[in-house]
């Protein structure tokens, strides 16, 4: 083991829009630990997420592989069909990588990648709730404390529920039932805290990934975060009312995005309100983390990535959630490296990178060489502070919502100005992401955009003959079984 192999962390939020850290400009939000971060290290602009769905962009960052690649291209839930869109066997992921150099390493929190109570690449330490992550509803840390304290969960049985009494099931906005120690997160972090802390003078590298539900809906964060940003005092998106959103979410009958061009303003407020509560909750999470890593003296040798699986449409375009759409809103996610020793500055960069440029980056950080399979690169030099253009553009897919869920097949491909989304059902997209930030023009039929279209079109060929998708054919599920899924027990 190479002695000054850094110590790595990874902290995943959930659905975290990619304008939602004050050191990125974000006036009103607070987010003190995230920009403490920031102000060490790089912050990017212009990260982007290989799938605007949970379980395929998450096994995509881990293992450095896009979907079509790796095999999970839809997310695994506990439901007949869905069950079988399971980890996929023989993939590494980061933990497999950073073992064979020698680490430690650990997962605490959402895994979400259908393995049951399994964190393949991550055998030294495990928190685990929800019935997605778990074999047995023994293995269920939440439903365990929730029991002890008499307080009934339901569902995935992950510890989210609101209070039923200011809960307002149309904008998915309310406070916990579980009060801040005892909430889901926060719980998972006492356990990640303590194995770092339990590590105090062992020089072995640690890794460790910890993912947090928030700000994922319901928008349910316990308090003080629940109440601290007032309905008010929140902006209404600028592109709103788009007629766009909706017509995109009919077309491809994509029912996991909600229309919510209707909502009155004060809904609309309401819910922007929570989801900036859960983001500061997120950050309080991040400050405890960082915390551990000070006290446990590895802060100053640990190489810290903070970012998000995708975004949340949040009420642009007219819709709230995820599903079948590309926009900004949901594919560029938030993403923050601190180098180990940090920058002493916060260098801003507007280069075009991709959660699957993360794998290999952090590999060579930790002193290994990436696998030639790795589909991202090394943007090593843009964590240090250079300027330089490493990536041509970033892809995306869709495939469906969930494995046997109806298909909405899609291909993205972005560069630092021209977004190009291909469907198969003449739904096509082109956007000039510098003179139309918010997505409101969409120039596919214009012939005065033809020269841009056909390189847009071009950059997406040969990034799939580069990564073997066979795009525009795609791997069909089979029929949905009728079945029961296998019973958590």
């Amino acid at each position: 083991m190479a002695v000054d192999q850094p110590n790595v962390v990874l902290f995943i939020s959930d659905q975290q829009h990619a304008d939602t850290i004050g050191a990125g400009g974000v006036e009103g939000l607070r987010t003190p630990h995230l920009d403490w971060i920031a102000d060490d290290g790089a912050l990017f602009s212009r990260a982007y997420c290989p799938y605007p769905i949970c379980s395929p962009s998450r096994m995509a960052t881990l293992s450095g592989l896009y979907p079509h690649t790796n095999g999970m291209v839809a997310n695994h839930q506990m439901r007949p069909g869905c069950d079988l869109m399971r980890y996929p066997e023989g993939v590494r992921n980061l933990g497999d990588y950073l073992g064979d150099l020698g680490y430690l390493c650990g997962y605490a929190g959402k895994w979400h990648l259908g393995s049951g109570a399994a964190r393949p690449g991550f055998p030294d330490f495990c928190s685990r709730s929800g019935n997605i992550d778990v074999d047995r509803r023994a293995q269920n840390e939440v439903l365990r404390l929730t029991q002890q304290i008499g307080v009934e969960i339901g569902g995935k049985e992950h510890g989210f529920e609101p209070d039923p009494a200011h809960f307002n099931r149309k904008t998915s906005v309310g406070p916990s039932l579980l009060q801040l120690a005892q909430h889901p997160a926060f719980f998972h972090m006492d356990h990640a805290t303590d194995w770092i802390r339990g590590l105090k003078g062992d020089d072995q590298p640690l890794c460790l990934v910890f993912s947090c539900h928030e700000p994922h809906p319901p928008y349910t964060s316990p308090e003080p975060f629940h109440s601290m940003y007032k309905p008010d005092d929140m902006d209404l998106p600028a592109n709103r009312h788009d007629p766009a959103g909706p017509a995109l979410v009919a077309h491809r009958n994509a029912e996991q995005l909600r229309v919510i061009s209707d909502w009155s303003d004060d809904e609309v407020r309401s819910m922007r309100a929570a989801y900036w509560g859960a983001v500061s909750y997120v950050d309080h999470l991040v400050g405890r983390l960082a915390t551990a890593l000070l006290d446990a003296d590895k802060w100053d040798n640990t190489l810290f990535v903070f970012f998000s699986d995708h975004g949340e449409m949040l009420g642009h375009h007219g819709l709230a959630a995820k599903g079948a759409v590309m926009y900004e809103d949901l594919v560029r996610i938030p993403l923050i490296v601190r180098p180990p020793g940090g920058l002493g500055f916060k260098h801003q960069s507007a280069r075009v990178v991709s959660l699957i440029d993360l794998v290999p980056t952090i590999v060579a950080m930790c002193g290994g060489q990436p696998a030639d399979a790795l589909q991202g690169v090394d943007i090593g030099e843009l964590v240090h502070g250079g300027d330089r253009q490493v990536n041509e553009g970033a892809a995306a897919e869709f495939h469906s919502v969930n494995w046997t869920d109806p298909l909405h097949p899609l291909r993205m491909w972005v560069d630092e100005r021209w977004k190009y989304v291909e469907s198969q059902d003449d739904s096509d997209e082109l956007y000039d992401l510098v003179d139309d930030p918010l997505e409101l023009h969409n120039q596919i039929a214009n012939p005065d955009y033809g020269t841009h279209l056909e390189r847009a079109r071009d950059a997406l060929r040969r990034w799939c003959n580069a990564t073997d998708d066979t795009w525009p054919h795609i791997v069909q599920p089979p029929p949905r079984p009728a079945t029961l899924a296998r019973p958590i027990m």
